[in-house]
């Protein structure tokens, strides 16, 4: 029989789908116990973990020997005193992919069809004809950085941004490290050669992770090398971009 602890946000999503004879044990936010943890062998965290309670379950249930983690990220995860245990890591990488994806494409088609003031113009009840020409996806250009699980197509799991943009007929490139082609991308770039193409980009959409290399990648270069109708886009960590520039821009 195994045990495991859930995150109260979660908790009811995951709890239907174990095994009838599996014991659990829910954790809050902030570390605290429905029952006790001191037997759990799993613990399955929820999306905002907080090192402090991070350290109170492994405090709490000392026998915990795999931790997943809903995020893709794990870098808050991984701090000296988890470092200290012999627990295996295992995170969400590849299942946001679809749905994130789909985000990305609403933010694209919300700024492109101005949907913001389409709806107030419907809440004041005036019906103007500006939507017939608003900029169409078929003639715009879309940078996706970093062409991962979400900035790709996916045979396993459907499609992300690449393919679904394609469907719209925008044209599609993409910047990453390595230069093989990619399906649904009109240009790969590798290194910082996506810098060049920063002038005729309408979107510019961020899915790298957090690295050394990626932290304060979309700095005020980036920013005003941009056209100053573009949109930035950013599914990836909140540190992949300036903020400080990002207000100065």
């Amino acid at each position: 029989m195994v045990k495991l602890i859930l995150p109260v946000e979660l908790a009811n999503e995951i709890s239907p789908q174990l095994p009838s004879d599996t014991k659990f044990v829910q954790v809050d936010s902030d570390g605290n116990f429905d029952g006790d943890p001191s037997d759990a062998e799993i613990y399955v965290n929820g999306f905002k973990l907080k090192p402090t309670t991070l350290h109170k379950v492994l405090e709490a249930a000392p026998g915990i020997r795999w931790q997943q983690t809903p995020s893709a990220g794990v870098n808050h995860i991984l701090t000296p005193i988890f470092l200290e245990h012999d627990i295996i890591l295992t995170n969400g990488a590849g299942v946001h992919a679809i749905p994130i994806s789909e985000f990305v494409l609403s933010l694209i088609l919300y700024y492109a069809k101005q949907l913001r003031q389409l709806q107030a113009d419907h809440n004041q009840r005036r019906w103007e004809k500006s939507w017939l020409v608003l900029p169409e996806l078929a003639k715009s250009t879309v940078l996706i950085l970093g062409t991962g699980n979400i900035g790709q197509a996916m045979p396993s799991a459907g499609y992300a941004n690449a393919s679904r943009l394609k469907a719209f007929g925008a044209r599609v490139w993409g910047g990453r490290r390595r230069p093989e082609p990619l399906a649904n991308f009109d240009k790969i770039v590798v290194g910082n050669e996506w810098h060049s193409l920063l002038p005729e980009v309408d979107y510019l959409v961020v899915a790298t992770p957090l690295t050394p290399e990626t932290k304060a990648l979309i700095d005020e270069t980036v920013l005003r090398s941009l056209p100053s109708h573009a949109y930035l886009i950013n599914v990836g960590r909140g540190a992949v971009v300036d903020e400080s520039a990002l207000e100065d821009v």
